[in-house]
């Protein structure tokens, strides 16, 4: 069995984070040998140097302290014992961490743990974004803004420069690193860096702005993402335009449509000889209710789903995600089936029921991958999955 991942940088790497510091690192390198000799006076190449390399300092500490950190839920360490009645009634569970977890924790099947506060999963950093580190991330990402902007803003310049100004051949020639460039070998350097920095820089300024939202209106990535999908145009979820917020939906929209098809649906009838569709059991003894969002941590969760509870709440009061006990005992009975998990226990997969029934509530579960699951408390107060 694959061991819990703690930070970033252990082993293996992301494809994505090692091509970050390829690419970012080659940046860094032609900026400074290329591009800083040519600007026109020593000031100004003071001057930007220094707020170049200050940005730089700050994406490279703030990634090392994202990636190094563990965002885990400190609750997945904590005795069971030690959680008040009250928590252990409100709190969501986990099935695959065995324990109760904070509101907003979700689990993570790429880093094997619960999350505190989850954002999302991010593969350039190789860990998971959540309460603990995601003001590195911010720093990390803003950081990039800063230091892209300082190198098109300087190729801008050097190619209006060397456009309009006779001085720049003669700088070129002067130039002991330049000296054996021409006028329109240099031009071409200037424009491949633009065609690597521009799309960069654009990707990254939409995460700043969709993160400076968030931030703003007290939400995480997940929790946007699901909450716009369950709107479904509706107009009560006022989210970003969908040019501003795209990025966060491409990736795993494509890969869920291939991946995760939802199995045909079973059939069963009621006592009144009513169809009812039957909720899906994942092997790894989460159920998962059939139309909630899957909320996949390694893609950001962005699958189309149920309402899901606000954040700080794991209450399962919204319609979609109701699954109410039948006060019928023959309904009851007919509705739970006794099926075996992988490790050979037995656990109920629960049937969809009519929404006008009352009973006690359902408490939402922590989920797989940032997924919302369902669980309920039997008799003696003990969470069950």
């Amino acid at each position: 069995e694959e061991s819990v991942r703690v930070h970033g940088f252990r082993w293996p790497l992301h494809p994505l984070q090692v091509l970050s510091w390829v690419v970012f690192g080659g940046d860094v390198l032609v900026y400074l040998i290329i591009c800083i000799p040519m600007i026109e006076t020593v000031a100004a190449q003071v001057v930007v140097t220094s707020c170049f390399v200050i940005s730089v300092i700050f994406l490279v500490v703030s990634t090392f302290i994202a990636t190094k950190c563990d965002p885990m839920d400190p609750y997945v360490l904590r005795d069971e014992s030690l959680f008040k009645e009250e928590e252990l009634d409100e709190l969501p569970y986990c099935g695959l961490c065995a324990t109760t977890v904070q509101a907003r924790s979700k689990h993570c099947r790429v880093c094997k743990k619960c999350v505190d506060c989850f954002d999302h999963h991010c593969m350039w950093l190789n860990n998971c974004i959540g309460g603990d580190n995601y003001r590195a991330f911010f720093v990390s990402i803003s950081s990039v803004a800063v230091m892209i902007g300082i190198v098109l803003g300087t190729i801008l310049y050097q190619i209006i420069d060397l456009a309009t100004n006779e001085g720049f051949v003669l700088r070129l020639e002067a130039s002991v690193i330049h000296q054996d460039l021409t006028k329109e070998a240099f031009l071409v350097i200037l424009i491949v860096m633009s065609l690597v920095n521009v799309p960069l820089w654009v990707l990254d300024m939409q995460l700043v702005f969709l993160h400076t939202y968030l931030v703003h209106q007290n939400l995480t990535t997940y929790e946007y993402i699901t909450n716009k999908r369950e709107d479904s145009g509706e107009g009560r979820f006022k989210g970003l335009p969908g040019w501003m917020d795209w990025i966060v939906f491409s990736r795993c929209g494509r890969r869920r449509k291939k991946k995760d098809k939802p199995p045909p649906a079973e059939e069963k009838k009621t006592a009144t000889g009513e169809l009812v569709d039957s909720e899906v059991v994942l092997a790894d003894r989460t159920v998962v209710a059939k139309g909630a969002p899957p909320g996949c941590a390694e893609d950001p969760p962005n699958e189309a789903g149920a309402p899901s509870a606000p954040p700080g709440s794991r209450h399962a009061e919204l319609p979609l995600y109701s699954i109410q006990a039948d006060s019928n005992p023959d309904l009851r009975a007919e509705r739970h089936d006794r099926v075996a998990d992988r490790d050979g226990r037995e656990i109920d997969e629960v049937y969809p029921q009519d929404k006008s029934e009352k009973s006690s509530p359902i408490h939402v579960a922590c989920g797989c991958d940032g997924s919302s699951a369902l669980s309920n408390r039997d008799t003696d107060g003990k969470a069950a999955v």
